[in-house]
């Protein structure tokens, strides 16, 4: 194996290089390799990925980027489509194969972007477009260190409440909200190709440890700005509803997940936050986070 990385405590050595994640010398809990895998029938076909379930482990099919085995939570074996851009297989594996292979090993993927506040993990998880990676971007200009995006892995029984482990330095933003930011995004390279998304680097304020997690928001599209708490039973609907590719989840291992749910719904502090899905907004509702979270 040729590249040896550290990311969601968890120390990975690829044939694939990740430029995404941080490098490390030596150690191996999960191994990516290439190897010929036989076309399955998929079992079903959920937000473009189809998959298979079967005694040995899961079977992912992405039609243009190639097919994916996840086997015990510690090895990931690859067969690219020919001629797939490496860019594609990189965010298909730490994307969905990497989300099912965290949940294979008893850890729960949440779709939320999360970022260190006050010593605590506070996630942002809604529906794609609702500006979780946008209001992370915020925050982590504010000062604030980034844990994760697109894919918070949690542990959820922790000795001390749930726990983040931290994903890897980036953000994906669009061009205008790169711009906000203040920075130029003709410098960033595109995540992948034909989509204007960047890679927005976070190296210089990123958490390595795992940490508990505080707080987790549900964004919301409103012309108000508001936080209002949840109840446990409408926080574990949006908790299932948020999960990292759930459909799979729930064909996998339903219990498993739902187990995780309702765990963390009485286990942490989860409110609707709404806001006008604005730039100029941003600034205003990272305060609001902040003393939202100052009072408790």
């Amino acid at each position: 194996m040729k590249y040896c990385y550290f990311t969601y405590g968890l120390v990975i050595r690829s044939v694939l290089p990740f430029p995404e994640l941080m490098e490390i010398k030596k150690g191996a809990d999960v191994v990516i390799r290439y190897g010929k895998l036989t076309p399955f029938p998929s079992q079903v076909v959920a937000e473009g990925i189809g998959f298979r379930v079967t005694g040995e482990g899961v079977f992912l099919f992405w039609g243009d980027g190639g097919s994916f085995f996840l086997r015990d939570g510690n090895e990931i074996i690859i067969d690219p489509a020919h001629g797939v851009d490496e860019r594609i297989l990189r965010l298909l594996i730490l994307g969905p194969a990497l989300a099912i292979l965290l949940h294979q090993r008893g850890r729960f993927p949440l779709h939320a972007a999360t970022v260190n506040i006050g010593e605590g993990a506070v996630a942002m998880m809604g529906g794609p477009g609702c500006g979780k990676s946008s209001l992370a971007a915020t925050l982590y200009k504010r000062g604030h260190e980034i844990l994760c995006d697109d894919v918070t892995a949690i542990q959820t029984d922790g000795r001390n409440g749930p726990l983040v482990f931290p994903g890897f330095p980036q953000l994906k933003l669009w061009p205008e909200v790169v711009s906000f930011m203040g920075d130029d995004p003709e410098l960033l390279p595109c995540i992948e190709p034909a989509v204007e998304k960047r890679a927005f680097r976070t190296d210089t304020n990123f958490s390595q440890k795992a940490i508990p997690l505080r707080h987790i928001y549900v964004l919301d599209e409103a012309n108000d700005k508001q936080i209002v708490d949840l109840p446990p039973q409408e926080a574990l609907i949006e908790l299932i509803r948020n999960s990292y590719r759930a459909p799979l989840l729930k064909w996998i291992g339903a219990k498993q997940h739902f187990l995780q749910c309702a765990l963390l719904a009485n286990k942490v502090p989860i409110s609707r936050l709404s806001r006008p899905l604005s730039l100029s907004s941003l600034p205003d509702v990272a305060r609001m986070v902040e003393e939202d979270l100052a009072c408790g």
